[in-house]
Order: C-alpha cells, then sequence, then structure tokens
C-alpha cells in the first residue's frame, strides 16, 4: 500500500534548536534540509501525528501530500468532474451498444417488410442491443435458409449505431424466357486498338474511328446480307480515347516541415470545443491523426487518443512548376479512373497560363481503354 508523508515547511527563530527537540521527542523525518532560516522536513503520517500534537511558536505549514491522502485530495478536489467523466463514459458506453436504426437496402417495398419481419424475430431492431459478430452470422444463415425462394444474398453490417442490410433478391428465370438481345456499342468516341469477340459479329476492324453508340460487334448474324439469327452479342472493344487534364497550382504555398518529435495525447471534444489532457507543452503546429474511443450517438462528446507529430510551417515561393511536377498531377487524375487492363499511351502539354497567385497547365492524354457497352433491341426493331 501507499504510505502517506507530508512534507512541512517550519519557521521561527533558531530553528535548528526546534528539530533538535523533536529528535529528542523520537520524532523521525525521512529527509530534512535548511535554507535562508526555514526548514524543509518530511515525515510519515505517525511523526506528523506527532508533531501537531507538539505546543510551539513555531510556524509548522503542510506544503504537499504524498501517497494515498494526496490521491485522497485530488479526488475530493477534483470530484465534480470525475463524476460527470465517469456518467459521461458509461453513457456513451451505453450509447454506442444501442442501435438506433435498422437500413435495409433493396427498392423493393415486399422485400423490405420480409426482411425486417425475419430481423425482429432474432431482436435485431431498433433500440436493441448490439448483437456480436458470430450472432449476426447465425441469424443471416438463418433467414437465407428459411427463405431460400425469395433472397438469393443476405449481409447484415454493423456501421456505427445503425445495422446496414443488403440483399439480393431471388429471380427464377422462365427457361423458355428469350434471352435479351443486344449490341456491343461504344460508349465515347475513340480508335479501335483491340475487339475481343465472345459473341456476335464483328462489323467494325482495328483502327477504325468510332463515335459514342457505333455498334461494333452486332448481336444480327448476317448471310447473304439477310438477318439469319438474333443474339446477345458480348465482348470487348479497346480503343485509344482522349483527355485534356487541366492542372492548377498555386504559385505561393506554405510547406509543412516534420520536426521528428511525435507524442500520444488523450483528448476530450465537447461540440467545437477541444480540451487535450495532461498536454503541459503543447506543439505551436503540428498535424493530429485521430482516433476516436468513445462517442455518443450525436457526435457532440467525443474522447479520442490521438498521435500528435509537431511539424515547422514556413511560406515558400514557388517559382519555378516543372513540366514533370504537373504531368504527375494530370496522370494521377486520370489512372484514378482507369481499370487493371486500360493504361496511358501518350502525354503531351498543350499551354501554360500563369494568373495572379496560379499557374495553369492543360495537358493531352492518349489512354488505351475498354470503351465497350451495350445496346438492347427486340426482334421487331432489328429487322
Amino acid at each position: 500500500m501507499l504510505e502517506n508523508y507530508y512534507k512541512l515547511e517550519i519557521s521561527g527563530k533558531d530553528v535548528k534548536r526546534f528539530i533538535r527537540s523533536l529528535y529528542k521527542m523520537n520524532i523521525y523525518f525521512e529527509y530534512i534540509y535548511f535554507t535562508n532560516g526555514i526548514c524543509y522536513v518530511k515525515v510519515n503520517l505517525d511523526n506528523y501525528k506527532k508533531i501537531k500534537n507538539v505546543k510551539t511558536c513555531y510556524n509548522i505549514k503542510v506544503i504537499n501530500v504524498y501517497g494515498l491522502k494526496k490521491i485522497e485530495m485530488l479526488l475530493k478536489d477534483n470530484f465534480i468532474f470525475l463524476m460527470f467523466s465517469f456518467i459521461g463514459i458509461i453513457l456513451i458506453y451505453f450509447l454506442s451498444n444501442v442501435i438506433f436504426s435498422v437500413n435495409i437496402v433493396h427498392s423493393d417495398i415486399k422485400l423490405r417488410k420480409l426482411i425486417i419481419s425475419e430481423l425482429e424475430k432474432y431482436d435485431i431492431k431498433k433500440y436493441s442491443f448490439v448483437k456480436d459478430y458470430d450472432y449476426l452470422q447465425n441469424v443471416k444463415k438463418k433467414i437465407l435458409e428459411d427463405n431460400k425462394t425469395s433472397i438469393e444474398w443476405l449481409e447484415i453490417e454493423r456501421i456505427g449505431t445503425s445495422y446496414e442490410i443488403k440483399v439480393e433478391k431471388r429471380i427464377i428465370n422462365d427457361k423458355e424466357e428469350e434471352p435479351n438481345l443486344r449490341h456491343v456499342v461504344a460508349k465515347k468516341s475513340g480508335i479501335i486498338m483491340k475487339i475481343v469477340a465472345e459473341n456476335g459479329e464483328i462489323i467494325k476492324k482495328k483502327n477504325d474511328y468510332v463515335k459514342a453508340g457505333d455498334i461494333i460487334i452486332s448481336g444480327e448474324i448476317h448471310k447473304n446480307d439477310e438477318v439469319v439469327d438474333n443474339i446477345p452479342a458480348s465482348g470487348s472493344v479497346y480503343a485509344e480515347v482522349w483527355y485534356k487534364v487541366k492542372v492548377e497550382m498555386p504559385i505561393s504555398y506554405k510547406e509543412e516541415l516534420l520536426t521528428g518529435k511525435n507524442k500520444n495525447i488523450l483528448n476530450i471534444s465537447f461540440l467545437d470545443y477541444s480540451w487535450n489532457l495532461f498536454d503541459f507543452y503543447p506543439y505551436k503546429d503540428k498535424n493530429v491523426k485521430n482516433n476516436l474511443l468513445l462517442s455518443d450517438f450525436f457526435g457532440m462528446f467525443n474522447i479520442n487518443y490521438n498521435k500528435e507529430s509537431e511539424v515547422i510551417i514556413k511560406d515558400e515561393v514557388n517559382n519555378i512548376i516543372s513540366e514533370e511536377f504537373a504531368f504527375k498531377i494530370a496522370r494521377k487524375k486520370i489512372e484514378e479512373n482507369l481499370k487493371e487492363d486500360e493504361y496511358i499511351i501518350s502525354q503531351k502539354k498543350l499551354k501554360t497560363i500563369i494568373n495572379n497567385s496560379t499557374i495553369v497547365t492543360e495537358i493531352f492524354f492518349k489512354v488505351y481503354e475498354n470503351i465497350s457497352s451495350f445496346s438492347y433491341y427486340s426482334i421487331e426493331e432489328g429487322q
């Protein structure tokens, strides 16, 4: 256990004489030192009680307390703050473990009602307590087993204090139903570089220029200029397409330099106010990586354990913008929308305009891209 100690300040005429008298009374000190005619001592609880009972004209003042007594004093002085903090944490924990909404992602009203009814059987509903992952997986399995003819696929995902239910309706196709007839068409203009036909009749060839909507693989099968069959055409068409990208960059900018100093801070925020606890030497400028520990349902009260990195911010003037830097930004804009089998063929700067505060560079790109799309038709239309 933590033993209680008291740091005392003893002052008066000839303090050393008084200290000697305390020794004669079998009162002992953990440490003792003198400065400017004042004596500072540290004593345990028993010796402190003995000193209190000594009748003297010397001034004896408690200037610090250690051990359990110190903790007791801190708790007493901060009782209201600690009480409300404790209540807040309990309330946040409670609210964080209650479901306030169940969202079913599907437009079919009958299917939505079916899912709601099934979920309520297992107490998955509004204002119910959060269920663990294994329980949700078992519920999903049971619902799918009980509704094999109605539900194709089901997923139950917890997002904060909500459940998001994703569901696909089971569609039983009529075997005699005629499949949808379609052409493979261009979804944008370009020059064809590659055609991979799976079904249908190819009516365009490599290096042909096509506009959006042009048929490339037809669902109509011809023989001697007559349509002998109609099928759902399928395949992929790759073409060279073109883009113009504008990159706008500031002439002046602020640069952040990391100092290498980092620390973890417990942070409490309420509405627009925020407090760092025990942050005795706060950084003037910093990057903060938030790590939410607890939050109420409305996001008004949060407790975070943040990582702070000290930075030095300095203003610089970007006098020379290299083409390479502009290309890098522009390429990133293009590549964000490209798929695995698509790529940039070439790039070329068209022009650069310098305004009062920005530099605008326009770049032209040739891109190898899948331009396949489908156009559906009926036999009557095809004929």
